[in-house]
């Protein structure tokens, strides 16, 4: 049996709260993210900006077996974090107009990163590495 570890977003309650997966009925294709297949405890949550903070729960952790394409063991929420950096506007542009002006960004944002996330539920914080890549979401 190989395993891996792997991160499952959760799901939503009718009252808006995250639900833990349930690994007997979970299936491989609510894998959002794996790991790297030189680093198979190390995955790397992606798709975020700078600034952007995903709270806890959202994300679960848990082993996974390739083979069998089965979970093994529980799942185990993410503590919610803050991607590292901050989101900064960029090419910010002016339109005069009869009034004043229309401010308006010409490429959306840029964003400076710091090359770490801090981490942490309602009872501590850690810092985690944000660098990597991944394949999923």
């Amino acid at each position: 049996m190989s395993k891996e570890l792997v991160v499952v977003e959760a799901v939503k309650d009718n009252n808006g709260a995250y639900v833990k997966p349930d690994r007997k009925t979970e299936t491989p294709d609510n894998i959002a993210f794996l790991p790297n297949a030189s680093e198979p405890y190390v995955v790397h949550i992606t798709g975020y900006d700078a600034g952007d903070s995903i709270p806890d729960g959202k994300y679960y952790a848990a082993f996974y077996d390739p083979d069998t394409q089965k979970f093994l063991g529980q799942f185990i929420a993410v503590p919610g974090f803050t991607v590292a950096g901050e989101s900064t506007p960029g090419n910010v542009q002016v339109t005069p107009t009869d009034v004043g002006g229309d401010v308006t960004l010409g490429d959306n944002s840029s964003t400076t990163t710091a090359g770490s996330a801090t981490t942490g539920s309602t009872t501590g914080s850690t810092t985690g590495s944000t660098t990597g890549s991944t394949t999923g979401k």
